[in-house]
């Protein structure tokens, strides 16, 4: 995949119970279709695997 490092963006928000994670790409931000997402328990989970993918996809 390619993807534009320099405008990749995270967002973390919480609905009812849990907390989610997205990474996106600034050329694509659609909400219903992100480069990666995830669901956690706590906010300190989603940002913390936020964070580790915005990493992995920008190395």
């Amino acid at each position: 995949m390619a993807v534009n490092e320099n405008h990749l963006h995270a967002r973390v928000f919480r609905t009812s119970q849990e907390w989610y994670a997205d990474v996106d790409d600034q050329l694509d931000p659609q909400p219903d279709n992100p480069l990666w997402y995830g669901s956690y328990a706590s906010q300190q989970a989603a940002l913390d695997a936020a964070c580790s993918r915005l990493a992995q996809l920008a190395s």
